[in-house]
Parts: structure tokens; C-alpha cells; sequence
């Protein structure tokens, strides 16, 4: 449970986007693969809820045998699913994932016209912001024009209710029907969120396209009013970065057996872990206060880490979340 912080439950998180289903190999050279539920923002609210937080989810999830697994999957581990609609006659999102040796992935997306597509402003205004702490989102909700204003409205109406908004870039090119808007959409979702997260790659893949230096692009994001940004880079170093510091974190060495949920295990741990900073504190602004404080940022990035160093040591996504007892 969460609990009572002027008004809001502090402790909760609405994750925003997709919940899917990925299909994994069960090794690296194996042809045969295994149904399991995922999708980054689903990721986010299970591992949060795993945690101890109050986790939301709100999207779109089909009623066919796929949806009702994902729809149980969700229920099993506790998330609210209160914000979810159940679309009819549509499929339910697809990924077969390939893994390498040193267990990377490589995806193959099946997502046309599918459930989590089908969720926008209607289901958004039913949203009761009253008990939500934190907004998470991620930019597969952005792939498409009726998407992309919608995500953007979900954003709003969070803004308005004075929730942190947690934006996790973690692109999927291949989702694009048009790569040249994807630069612009991410900036439009930056210009109203508080913190965002982007890998190493992702940092240079935008930077590149503007042609600056990754803290060129850190800057430049920063310009456009995000409050924090937190770049992980796999077993290397977490670099964070706000207005009044720049900080550059070491986290635990692994062998990855699956590196699948790992940054949604990540940006989990660090946003409960921030939301914890401010668990007793009576300034409404707390939590909005405590992403530019480095102690709290560290002790959340240090945290993150350790949730994203334990998923990769299992296979798939929900179940190799951490609960709180398991760190």
C-alpha cells in the first residue's frame, strides 16, 4: 500500500503506454521461444509495485487469449489496473526478441492496429490523478500522429495535477513510419517532463541528428526545461546531470543472462527510490525538489542500478523484476 501525502499517494506511479507480449528464446541458438509478458511501460509499473510502490497501469489491452494472459500477468503482481481498457477485435502486440552472447536483444515488432494503439484522450480524462505521484511514459507512444497528441495530452492533464512526469526515451526505431519526426516528438514530451532517461546510445543517436556533443545534447535538454537527466550506459558508468550538478556513477558488474526490463528495472528503482526520500516530508513540493538534490539523486541512481543489475541475471521481463526483499 502507499499512503497519504496531502492528498496524493507519494509512493504511487501511473505508467503510461504499451504492455505486450514478448516472445524469448530459450537460448541464445535456440529456435524455440516462449510467450511472456513485457512492453517497457507495463515493465515500469510491475517492477515499481514489486518494490512496495502503488503501480498504475493505463492502456490499451485486447480481449483475445493474449490479453486476458497479460491482463492476469498484471492482477498477479499486484497493479492497478483500474485505468486499463479492454479493446475487442483487435490483436494484441507481438516481439520476438534475439539474443547475442552477451545477451543483448535484438526485436522484431508485430504491431499493427493492436490494442495498446487503441487508448487515448476518452480514457486518459478518466483518470483520477488525485492518488498519483508520478507519470511514467515512454516514446512508442509517439510513433504515430494520433499517439503522439494523445501521449502529449496524457502529459498535460498529469501537469496540471501537479504529478512529476518521468519520461524513459528508450526508442524503437523500427516502430517509426518516419524516422524525421521522431527527433521533434521526443523534444515536444522533453519540454513538459521533469526527468528524463535515455541510454548511451540513444543519447548519441539524438546528438548526432543535432549535431552537438552528448553534453551538448545534455544541455540542450536541459534548455528546453527538463529538470534532470539520467543516461545509463549497461555495466558502465550512470551519468546524471541537472541545473546545480553533474555526477557520474559507477554500478555493480554482472553477467547478463537476459538484459531484457533491465532499464525499466532501473528507472523503477530510481523513481522509488526518490519517491521514499520524500516519504515523510510535509512540503508539497518535495519530490519535485528532491530530483535536483544530489544525495537523493545518488542514493536513487545507486538503487536503480542495483533493481537493473538483478534483472539481468534472469530470463524475461516481469519475472525477473526484484521485490524489495530480494535486494
Amino acid at each position: 500500500m502507499g499512503f497519504f501525502f496531502k492528498g496524493k499517494f507519494m509512493l504511487s506511479l501511473l505508467s503510461y503506454g504499451e504492455v505486450l507480449v514478448d516472445f524469448l528464446p530459450s537460448s541464445a541458438h535456440s529456435p524455440s521461444y516462449t510467450p511472456l509478458a513485457g512492453g517497457a511501460p507495463a515493465n515500469v509499473a510491475v517492477a515499481y509495485t514489486k518494490l512496495g510502490g502503488t503501480g498504475y497501469f493505463a492502456g490499451g489491452i485486447s480481449e483475445d487469449n493474449f490479453g486476458n494472459m497479460l491482463m492476469q500477468q498484471l492482477e498477479n503482481e499486484g497493479v492497478n489496473t483500474t485505468f486499463v481498457k479492454r479493446v475487442q477485435d483487435v490483436n494484441t502486440a507481438l516481439v520476438l526478441v534475439s539474443l547475442d552472447s552477451s545477451g543483448e536483444r535484438t526485436f522484431n515488432f508485430y504491431r499493427h492496429n493492436t490494442a495498446d494503439m487503441h487508448y487515448g484522450r476518452t480514457q486518459v480524462d478518466d483518470i483520477d490523478w488525485q492518488n498519483i505521484g508520478i507519470f511514467h511514459y515512454c516514446s512508442n507512444t509517439l510513433t504515430n500522429e494520433s499517439m503522439h497528441r494523445d501521449t502529449l495530452y496524457a502529459i498535460e492533464s498529469a501537469k496540471v495535477n501537479n504529478v512529476l512526469i518521468s519520461f524513459d526515451v528508450n526508442l524503437r526505431q523500427q516502430l517509426w513510419h518516419s524516422l524525421a519526426l521522431l527527433p521533434e516528438r521526443v523534444e515536444a514530451c522533453v519540454k513538459k517532463s521533469d526527468i528524463i532517461k535515455l541510454s548511451r546510445d540513444e543519447a548519441n543517436y539524438l546528438a548526432n541528428i543535432r549535431q552537438v556533443t552528448i553534453e551538448g545534447y545534455i544541455r540542450y535538454l536541459l534548455s528546453l526545461g527538463a529538470k534532470l537527466i539520467v543516461i545509463t550506459d549497461g555495466e558502465n558508468a550512470v551519468q546524471v546531470t541537472c541545473a546545480s550538478f553533474s555526477a557520474v556513477l559507477d554500478v555493480p558488474k554482472v553477467s547478463p543472462i537476459d538484459t531484457t526490463g533491465a532499464g525499466d528495472s532501473f528507472i523503477s528503482g530510481f523513481l522509488f527510490s526518490l519517491a521514499q526520500s520524500v516519504k515523510y516530508n510535509e512540503n508539497q513540493k518535495a519530490l519535485f525538489d528532491v530530483i535536483e538534490q544530489r544525495e537523493h539523486v545518488t542514493t536513487a541512481v545507486l538503487f536503480g542500478a542495483k533493481c537493473g543489475a538483478f534483472t539481468c541475471q534472469k530470463k524475461g521481463a516481469f519475472t525477473a523484476l526484484p521485490a524489495i526483499t530480494d535486494l
